[in-house]
């Protein structure tokens, strides 16, 4: 390899192959022939890593980065950030937002996103509610998926208030609930017993001239027949 920036694209080959310890070893030559490698050689390795399950040897090269000085972009830390909520070590991925803007990296939508969605996985909904909450805060603002991943949370947890408060504030704010939006509502719904909510609101996404796929009309189905209606 001649020289980092083609270095760069042997490594992200590897990774994206599964070759985690041919890229270790080829890093390992990097160093002893003392080419110098950027700040995208770091970003490369730390994705690569966490993809492929190597967690801990990410957080190293993350730590390894920031003390040589490099400005890795939000991509490496978001990478960190859902390796993190997948190993469920949520508590860790939120302190990463403080560590990312301590060395100049703003959280972007994708991140908080994924916080979110890893605190819901780890039953934290109370928490997943006040991070959405705080988002503004750290310029970071919901887009459609954030409201989703929440919604979906909610729902699940059988906080169907909150679920359609965060509906009206969609709304509000010039978001457009999509059909994703509402599958997730009429599930939660019909998964909570609620069969007449969840009618009413089939009835509003069909005048809406949205239409109903297959799975929600399952479920429909499926819960109406359980309940011998």
């Amino acid at each position: 390899v001649r020289n980092v920036v083609s270095f760069n694209i042997f490594i992200r080959g590897l990774l994206e192959n599964g070759k985690v310890e041919e890229t270790i070893s080829v890093w390992k030559s990097l160093q002893e022939n003392e080419c110098v490698a950027n700040s995208t050689t770091y970003g490369v390795l730390i994705h690569g890593f966490c993809k492929n399950g190597y967690l801990n040897r990410a957080l190293c090269l993350l730590t390894e980065a920031e003390d040589r000085g490099d400005d890795l972009d939000v991509f490496a830390y978001s990478s960190i950030i859902n390796g993190l909520c997948n190993a469920e070590r949520v508590d860790e991925a939120i302190d990463m937002l403080d560590r990312m803007a301590k060395h100049g990296c703003k959280p972007n939508s994708r991140v908080c996103n994924t916080l979110i969605n890893g605190l819901i996985r780890s039953s934290k909904i109370e928490d997943a509610i006040q991070f959405f909450n705080q988002m503004v805060t750290k310029d970071c603002f919901p887009t459609v998926v954030t409201y989703n991943t929440l919604i979906d949370g909610v729902c699940k947890a059988e906080k169907f208030d909150e679920a359609y408060c965060l509906v009206k504030e969609m709304l509000e704010k010039g978001w457009k609930p999509d059909m994703i939006t509402y599958s997730m509502l009429i599930r939660g719904l019909c998964h909570g017993k609620k069969i007449d909510m969840a009618l009413s609101l089939w009835c509003e996404v069909v005048e809406k001239g949205l239409k109903p796929d297959v799975v929600m009309h399952n479920i429909i189905i499926r819960r109406l027949w359980s309940s011998g209606k």
